[in-house]
């Protein structure tokens, strides 16, 4: 039930990086300063919910404190179909008194599965928030800094910018994802968490298609 990992941060880092270095260097100049020599990149931020480890950490926080509350949905789930597949093909086997209190039992459990659902949802959203708020905060200082460090004065966020067609095409060399995440690993030791990975070849640029 809450076992998705969510890029909540995704907007966030395309509205406070976009211009980063820029941004900076013209508050520091003036209004009239000219716009900044420097590079370019990309960032894919949906691979950090898995592989940056003080976010990794958080967010399995949070699901082992729901894990109890997911497995009843889930059970309650399970019994909901059971009991649907039951009203199928039960009709005209069991007895119209029997039939009437399995419909009864099915339309109590469903709404009684779906308020506390809602309920859980509610929470589960509002616990993530609040626990994985100061990673997020360290996340994007980090990549201010990360950013100035190396002459980068623009970086798109890959998690949205391809599909809604603000990024038709970018260089391989351009995608500082890896790492980006490498360093900030480095800079925040997480005990007990993996080593990182060896470097990877980056796949090769594609251009999305657009929509006529």
């Amino acid at each position: 039930m809450f076992k998705i990992r969510f890029a909540a941060f995704a907007a966030v880092i395309l509205a406070a990086v976009a211009t980063v270095a820029s941004a900076q260097q013209a508050t520091q100049a003036g209004v009239g300063a000219a716009i900044p020599d420097g590079k370019v990149a990309v960032i894919n931020s949906q691979a950090f919910a898995d592989n940056i480890n003080e976010l990794k950490q958080k967010y399995d926080q949070v699901i082992n404190q729901f894990k109890d509350r997911s497995q009843r949905l889930e059970d309650a789930q399970n019994r909901l179909q059971s009991m649907e597949n039951d009203l199928k093909t039960k009709q005209n086997v069991l007895k119209a008194d029997d039939y009437a209190k399995l419909q009864d039992d099915y339309e109590r459990l469903k709404k009684t599965s779906q308020r506390e659902f809602e309920d859980a949802k509610a929470e589960y959203e509002r616990v993530r928030e609040t626990t994985t708020r100061p990673v997020r905060d360290k996340l994007l200082q980090f990549l201010q800094g990360y950013a100035t460090q190396r002459g980068i004065v623009m970086i798109l966020d890959l998690a949205g910018a391809a599909q809604t067609g603000a990024l038709a095409y970018w260089n391989p060399g351009a995608d500082v994802t890896e790492d980006f995440i490498t360093e900030y690993n480095k800079a925040n030791p997480v005990a007990g968490a993996p080593a990182a990975p060896a470097a990877t070849p980056k796949p090769a640029p594609t251009t999305p298609t657009r929509k006529p």
